[in-house]
């Protein structure tokens, strides 16, 4: 069995990593993916960063990862911009050397042979860090996307995008499935295109805190989406202990 787990926007929340991970490995993955975002707003940057890096598993670049090591000019809230610059602080010139290495895409061929696009925003513009949200923006990303598979992370919310070769439509019932049961299933079909948010592993915006993450399995050309539980308490705990902003304590436990 062939079965790749895709992560997204860790976001330096090492309690949710390692929850991710525990169920990735009962998940019986043998692979795995990192759609970048590894850094930002939580208090364990190095740890995670550390953590991904000796999976050496393919890691595209997420913003956060780009302002850590290309302080940029862009404006940002006040919180995260505290959050981003105590970031910096803590993370060693090697580790931001790593992060600075990293592509901003890639296609990645599984050990079963099958071909996947990974991205963190889009791939018409991966550098300008679009915000997919609707199938308007959606629309722009499959003339670029060379593979029937495009996995993606940055605004923190699970989707399905499809494209038959002229329109691209959302998959809200996949959606409606990942809200009320935390799981569900996307079957391809042959022909079409998928562009998949697999959410957010360390800081969730659609209303339910528990972590999420996929799962590609080539040998049932079959990708899900799933919630995992973590102790969101240590994780608040550990943002206040690093005396970084409440609020991002508060927004764990209310996954928003």
């Amino acid at each position: 069995m062939a079965r790749i787990a895709i992560i997204s926007d860790i976001h330096a929340n090492y309690h949710a990593l390692c929850a991710v991970i525990e169920d990735v490995r009962t998940m019986q993955c043998s692979e795995l993916v990192c759609l970048g975002d590894v850094v930002g707003y939580n208090a364990f940057p190095s740890q995670c960063l550390d953590y991904i890096r000796q999976l050496d598993c393919p890691v595209v670049r997420g913003n956060h990862d780009e302002e850590v090591v290309v302080p940029s000019q862009v404006k940002m809230n006040p919180i995260a911009r505290q959050a981003m610059d105590w970031t910096r602080a803590q993370l060693s010139g090697d580790r931001r050397d790593w992060l600075a290495r990293l592509q901003y895409q890639r296609i990645v061929r599984t050990s079963s042979g099958h071909s996947i696009s990974i991205v963190h925003s889009s791939l018409d513009h991966p550098k300008n860090w679009n915000y997919i949200i609707n199938t308007n923006d959606a629309a722009s990303n499959f003339p670029r996307q060379f593979c029937p598979l495009c996995f993606h992370g940055h605004t923190h919310v699970p989707k399905v995008f499809i494209h038959n070769g002229q329109h691209t439509v959302e998959d809200f019932e996949r959606q409606q499935e990942i809200r009320e049961h935390g799981y569900t299933e996307i079957h391809p079909r042959e022909g079409m295109k998928y562009f998949i948010n697999v959410g957010s592993v360390g800081q969730p915006r659609d209303g339910d805190p528990r972590a999420c993450y996929g799962i590609y399995d080539t040998n049932l050309d079959l990708v899900i989406i799933k919630r995992v539980t973590y102790d969101v308490q240590a994780a608040q705990q550990a943002i206040r202990d690093a005396g970084l902003p409440q609020y991002l304590a508060d927004r764990l436990s209310s996954g928003t």
